[in-house]
């Protein structure tokens, strides 16, 4: 099976000019530790919290309201970009921070998605990035591809919403990172979650 890491790529760190393309609430929440050490070399932990096993979802259909929810707002956004939908993928951005992509930027989001068209979609996990939090997703295709998601969330007016982050923040390189507070979660609430929303896993 072979992996292809697109998340970046796909969703993060995005400009007034799309410099790049790219990939405490809801389910469970954590939060970044205090500082440690001394004033001047401070250092924050961070939560990295895993599935004990990937939580599959089938059957989901976008709504705007399962956006109060990190889970679904990442589900909802995986779906847009499966569906080669720019516009909708475009609204799951905070207002503040959307951006306004020219023709050919559109065509090669199109591009970039292709390989998630057609795919099983997985939940894998949270990042918690401080204020925010990062949900990763793997899709298979059909053709035994996997493509690994990073969706950078924050929430506003009581929705999570897409947000930019530095491809070199650790919370997107996780597994480099000495900072990181690794903990196994049950996916028995996601699963009911999935369950109860849309008769998903």
């Amino acid at each position: 099976m072979k992996q292809m890491n697109v998340g970046i790529a796909i969703i993060a760190r995005v400009s007034a000019m799309l410099l790049a393309l790219a990939a405490c609430g809801g389910l469970l929440s954590s939060c970044a530790t205090a500082p440690e050490g001394s004033s001047g070399d401070a250092v924050f932990k961070f939560s990295v919290m895993r599935y004990k096993e990937p939580v599959w979802v089938s059957g989901w259909v976008i709504d705007p309201a399962q956006s109060a929810n990190p889970e679904g707002a990442a589900l909802n956004i995986t779906t847009a970009m499966q569906k080669g939908d720019v516009d909708l993928w475009l609204a799951s951005w905070d207002a503040s921070e959307r951006p306004n992509p020219t023709k050919d930027e559109r065509e090669e989001l199109l591009r970039k998605w292709r390989p998630l068209k057609n795919g099983r979609v997985s939940i894998l996990g949270r990042v918690v990035a401080g204020a925010d939090l990062v949900i990763e997703l793997w899709v298979l295709n059909p053709q035994q591809k996997d493509t690994k998601l990073q969706l950078p969330l924050k929430r506003s007016n009581g929705q999570w919403w897409l947000t930019a982050m530095d491809p070199n923040s650790e919370f997107l390189n996780w597994e480099n990172s000495t900072n990181k507070i690794e903990t196994q979660m049950e996916p028995g609430n996601l699963k009911a979650y999935l369950k109860t929303v849309q008769g998903g896993h």
